[in-house]
């Protein structure tokens, strides 16, 4: 039976002893395997850690932030150290949320990076994510994971998107429409992703099997991952 696998790779500036960290990107994979299951595993491939620099979110607007160039130099360093590898990146930042930007009390973004584009059915995409420390213990990542894995280049628009097949959120207090989110409370998407036993739909679960970043495997994923550290 084939097994659907997306590769994660951490990179930890926000203080934290390592052993603190590696339980919470355990405890966060954990988390996203109970609510993707059947859909997607997502396996730790890589874990690093820097000396050096400690990310605080409150000086990362939360606008735009994959163009931030503090951030972009972090993701650019892991990916450099991983070989520029398909996959998804994880950035923990120290503090409680990004600085307004899009909205207040952000406690985690993510999307996509456009590696080539040759045609429709031929470009390579790897996902970003950026955590602060509110996002502990709940399933922001998993939620973020979604985001991520919704991003697909859509032939009939003739450009990327990254709508939720559960969709769209309607917010009533100011006549928005969110594509990129579930208008159902109990789902994953929600914008406030639910506190417990978050859930997902099969249309959801379908089109994150076929997003560029998943793997098809054809055997057991053992847990076995690179640790180290990096400047």
């Amino acid at each position: 039976m084939s097994t659907y696998t997306v590769d994660v790779y951490a990179f930890f500036v926000n203080g934290a002893f390592p052993n603190i960290n590696i339980h919470r990107i355990k405890q966060d994979i954990t988390n996203a395997n109970n609510v993707w299951k059947g859909c997607v595993k997502f396996v730790i491939k890589g874990l690093y850690f820097s000396k050096n620099k400690i990310v605080n979110a409150a000086s990362i607007p939360a606008d735009k932030v994959f163009r931030n160039r503090q951030i972009e130099s972090l993701i650019e360093s892991v990916r450099n150290a991983t070989g520029n590898k398909v996959g998804i990146y994880v950035l923990y930042l120290s503090g409680d949320y990004l600085a307004e930007g899009r909205g207040k009390r952000v406690i985690g973004v993510g999307g996509t990076e456009l590696v080539h584009f040759k045609k429709s059915m031929d470009y390579e995409l790897f996902g970003h994510v950026l955590l602060t420390d509110k996002a502990d213990g709940r399933y922001t990542l998993a939620h973020e994971f979604g985001h991520v894995l919704f991003n697909r280049y859509d032939i009939t628009q003739h450009r990327f998107i990254h709508d939720d097949p559960s969709g769209p959120y309607f917010n009533s207090q100011i006549g928005k429409t969110d594509f990129a989110h579930s208008n159902n409370r109990k789902n994953l998407m929600f914008p406030i992703s639910p506190s417990v036993n978050p859930m997902v739909t099969s249309q959801q679960c379908q089109l994150a099997k076929s997003s560029k970043i998943v793997r098809i495997q054809n055997h057991n994923i053992d847990e076995d991952y690179d640790l180290r550290k990096i400047n």
